[in-house]
């Protein structure tokens, strides 16, 4: 079994019916996951109809998986990826001392 890298193309939007229905949630998942600060709209209403970029959905999969898998609510996950991004920061980091 191979692990498939998330390569997101950032020229494609998604409504948010699109970006629910692709994630398998509720569009009131979406919702909560933007007021929770996890993802953002595009265009944020009135300006625009909400529009979500793969990247988005790629984090609303991520989330649910940690919920059912983990059983964590929403800040015990937002702790979880904010270290998880600290983490490849310093991995980042390190690589380029490593290099110099």
């Amino acid at each position: 079994m191979s692990l498939e890298l998330f390569q997101p193309k950032p020229d494609l939007l998604y409504s948010l019916d699109a970006a629910a229905r692709i994630a398998g949630v509720p569009r009131r998942s979406i919702l909560i996951y933007c007021r929770a600060g996890f993802i953002r709209s595009v265009f944020q209403p009135p300006y625009g109809v909400m529009a979500f970029t793969e990247e988005a959905i790629y984090t609303v999969r991520r989330i649910e998986h940690v919920r059912s898998c983990h059983g964590l609510d929403l800040a015990m996950i937002k702790t979880v990826f904010e270290l998880i991004e600290e983490v490849e920061r310093l991995r980042s980091e390190l690589r380029f001392l490593r290099h110099h």
